[in-house]
Order: C-alpha cells, then sequence, then structure tokens
C-alpha cells in the first residue's frame, strides 16, 4: 500500500514500512504503508522524519497569475510612451511597487501576459508563509488595477481571471543520493538510472526580471532516480520541484510536465518496492522503465 498526503501530524517508522497520522478539515485517521511520496513541493514530509534539506536565503520571486481586460488597445497603443512615464511615477511615489511588471514594462500586463509580475519573498513552504504569499499577490493586483483605470484607455479594466493562490517558484530541496547539477541538466546527461526526462531551459528569475537560457538543439535532460531520494532513507521518495537539484538546474526541472514525469516514476517505483518488500533504491531499474513504458511513459533511453 502508498501514502499519498500532504497534511500529516505524525509519521512513525515500522518493521514493514510506516503508521502515519493523516488530518485535515474534519478529517483524521491513522493509515500503515509500505512507501511513501513526498509530493509537497517543499518536501516537507522529508523534514519531518529529520532528513536533510536544502534551502537558499536567496530565492526566486513568485508570480499571481491574472489576466486584465476592458481595454481601448488603439488608444493605449497611441500613449504606449505616456503609460510608461505614469507606470514609473507610480512607482516612485508608491502607489505601485517594483516588481509589479518584469523589468518595469507597462505594457506587459495591458497586452494580456498573465504572468508578467514578481512577488518577491514568495514562501509556499508552510500555511503561514503560503498566507502572507497570498497576501501579497492580492495586493498587486488591486495596485495594478487601480493604476491600469487611470491611463489613457485603461478605464474600463478590470479582472479577467487569476488563479486562487501566488505561485512560489522555489522553496526547499532534498539532499538526496544524487543531485542534478547546472552542467549535468544543460548537457544533457544521461545517468545511469535516469527514470524520466526534463525539457525546460535554465529559468532562475531574480529583481532583475529573468532571462531564459534555452537548451542546446537536441539537448534533454534526464531526471535520475537517487535524485528522488532522500540521502540514508529507505521506503520514501520525492517528485516534482524538490528533487535534489542544484538551484540553477531546479530553475528549469520545477516546471509542470517535468514535475508529471518524476510523479509517475516516483509511483512505479514505489508500487514496485511495496509489492516486493524492499525500498525503491533496490528495485531493479530494468522493472522500473518496463512497467513506466507499459503505461506510455517516455523513458530515458540509457
Amino acid at each position: 500500500s502508498l501514502a499519498y498526503y500532504q497534511l500529516t501530524q505524525k509519521i512513525e517508522e515500522t518493521e514493514g514500512g510506516w503508521l502515519v497520522d493523516v488530518v485535515g478539515q474534519g478529517v483524521q485517521y491513522q493509515l500503515r504503508c509500505r512507501q511513501i511520496i513526498d509530493c509537497t513541493g517543499s518536501a516537507s514530509v522529508v523534514d519531518m522524519l529529520g532528513l536533510e534539506r536544502m534551502w537558499s536565503d536567496v530565492r526566486q520571486p513568485g508570480t499571481q497569475m491574472v489576466v486584465f481586460k476592458g481595454f481601448d488597445h488603439e488608444v493605449i497603443k497611441e500613449n504606449a510612451a505616456l503609460i510608461q512615464k505614469m507606470y514609473d511615477e507610480a512607482i516612485k511615489d508608491g502607489r505601485l511597487q517594483k516588481g509589479d511588471t518584469w523589468r518595469g514594462n507597462a505594457m506587459a500586463p495591458i497586452r494580456g501576459g498573465s504572468g508578467s509580475n514578481h512577488i518577491f519573498g514568495a514562501d509556499s513552504s508552510t500555511a503561514a508563509t503560503q498566507t502572507q504569499t497570498n497576501l501579497a499577490g492580492r495586493k498587486h493586483v488591486l495596485r495594478m488595477l487601480k493604476f491600469m483605470k487611470t491611463i489613457p484607455g485603461g478605464e474600463n479594466a478590470t479582472i479577467d481571471r487569476m488563479m486562487n493562490e501566488t505561485a512560489s517558484r522555489e522553496t526547499y530541496r532534498i539532499v538526496g543520493e544524487k543531485t542534478v547539477t547546472v552542467n549535468d541538466y544543460t548537457s544533457g546527461r544521461v545517468f545511469d538510472d535516469a527514470l524520466s526526462y526534463s525539457f525546460y531551459p535554465i529559468d532562475l528569475h531574480d529583481e532583475h526580471g529573468v532571462k531564459p537560457k534555452p537548451l542546446s538543439h537536441g539537448t534533454v535532460p534526464t531526471i535520475p532516480r537517487g535524485a528522488l531520494i532522500p540521502k540514508g532513507s529507505k521506503n520514501i521518495m520525492v517528485a516534482g520541484r524538490c528533487l535534489s537539484s542544484d538551484r540553477l538546474a531546479n530553475s528549469a526541472a520545477r516546471v509542470q510536465a517535468s514535475c508529471m514525469g518524476m510523479g509517475q516514476a516516483a509511483a512505479v517505483t514505489a508500487v514496485l518496492a511495496a509489492r516486493k518488500k524492499t525500498s525503491p533504491a533496490n528495485v531493479a531499474l530494468a522493472d522500473i522503465r518496463q512497467n513506466l513504458k507499459a503505461h506510455n511513459a517516455v523513458v530515458p533511453l540509457v
């Protein structure tokens, strides 16, 4: 049996796996399982077990995904220079804040960009920090909406759609049996225990914006099993952006398609480990890859 969860109160190691107290709103129960997959994004379960995580004091800013509408684009086009001047003045007098648009480009959100902002200090590693991150994201939306209603052609601006939560790009990463470095990633290194692919360019956001570094043509990075196993652990894996990697490699491997590949690889590995009553590191790689292929996963050629 497997345990997939995000809210836990207590985890105890047992002879055959784990004893987990699971809590939620109006829900509290205990279960036994052979394997755990930590998909919390911040390796929260790994931390509960006292296993090592990596944290950087300088983290990538988050983003509040939001789309504004209601603009008279002809009027805006005619007044683009004035609008940029108005934006710069709003930054100076505090009505807007640095990061309300990438690189201070006033036109980015007006043109329909959904993620053209940076929320500095974004942190989703706890409920408290996620709440503060969400508040910062909503304040950003309110500032921008108020500003847009003052520009020529923006008098009828409104919100078309926005995400419920402000996204964080970076929190904790595990210290794994293997660590994917930026050189591993950009060279397309094929690890001997590779289980899935990644594809995204190096994409480190900072206070100045973001300058993606595309991969060379034909370069496809791989994600090894060892980067999904906390160092010195047994019967637990992670999947998602908390894989063992340096910051630059993580800036690319953190995206959704790569996380989906890791999730499928970890799930298959954990199932086989549970059936064989062993730990994920001891499952034959050939068996994992065979099962992944049987379920239409894209498996690295090793």
